[in-house]
């Protein structure tokens, strides 16, 4: 029990820490028994989804919907905050930042639920995903403040980034939205995901929101460019994915510590490649 602030900063793990101590027992175990056990973020985001499902765009509009779904994803960021600043230890703490991807987890699923062509089991894994991105991410993202991300980690982040950002970029190119929700959509989830993964590039606060915003900005001038249209969705949509995937990979080389020009040079070659999507995609009116 910790009482420094009279709330119980450290859970089960950190229970079975102090029995590994009095074996003996040290090293990276006991500093990542620091980060608690993901139950109530996972809880949290099963919540959040039902809360999601209630007030998908045939129950209550498609305006209300969206206003309902940003509220959610503001308050989803601001719980997460306030419950890791009461639960975890200082040097776990994930910050504001740790919050970008379960955000932007809540945005992509109220963007699904609002593409009414989709069939009922893709809306149900979208829904599983957004949970499991609620209640896992602030936990790597623990991980990452310790300074403990390995290689694995930052692949299951990579993976939860594209799951999240994958069905936004689908209605970013779907006619059944309107122009402006969309293309907000993209926006807003372009950044989140992309916050979340350049930080992970250690770049400075600084610099991690003006590459975000930067990259939200070229995903978005593709996502005019490519259009909304019916047919080919998932191609337009697959197009946008990998100008992300390169805009990102570019902004990190490029702001990171390392700065290889390599590197660069091979995240560019993405970027060039769906540069050369859109024009055949304009060219051929798919």
């Amino acid at each position: 029990m910790d009482n420094r602030t009279g709330f119980r900063r450290r859970g089960h793990g950190y229970l079975a820490d102090q029995a590994r101590s009095a074996l003996g027992i040290t090293g990276e175990v006991r500093v990542l028994a620091e980060i608690p056990l993901p139950m109530v973020h996972t809880a949290f985001g099963l919540a959040v989804v039902a809360a999601e499902v209630l007030l998908r765009p045939e129950a209550v509009g498609l305006d209300r919907s969206a206003a309902a779904d940003a509220g959610l994803a503001i308050l989803t960021g601001l719980v997460l905050v306030a419950y890791d600043f009461l639960i975890y230890p200082s040097d776990s703490r994930p910050g504001p930042v740790g919050t970008a991807l379960p955000m932007a987890a809540v945005l992509s699923f109220g963007t699904l639920l609002a593409i009414a062509v989709l069939p009922l089991p893709i809306r149900i894994a979208g829904g599983m995903i957004a949970a499991v991105v609620i209640g896992g991410v602030p936990r790597l993202a623990g991980r990452r403040a310790l300074g403990k991300e390995g290689w694995f980690t930052r692949l299951v982040r990579d993976v939860s980034g594209i799951a999240v950002l994958a069905p936004v970029l689908l209605g970013g190119a779907s006619p059944t939205l309107p122009p402006r929700l969309r293309l907000a959509a993209v926006v807003a989830v372009v950044f989140l995901v992309s916050l979340d993964s350049l930080r992970t590039e250690r770049l400075s606060i600084r610099l991690t929101i003006l590459f975000a915003l930067l990259v939200a900005a070229i995903v978005l001038g593709g996502s005019a460019v490519v259009g909304a249209n019916s047919a080919h969705t998932g191609l337009r949509a697959a197009v946008l994915l990998v100008l992300w995937y390169g805009a990102r990979g570019v902004a990190g080389a490029v702001g990171g510590p390392l700065r290889r020009p390599g590197l660069v040079a091979e995240y560019a070659v993405f970027v060039v490649a769906a540069g050369a999507g859109l024009i055949w995609i304009n060219t051929t009116h798919l």
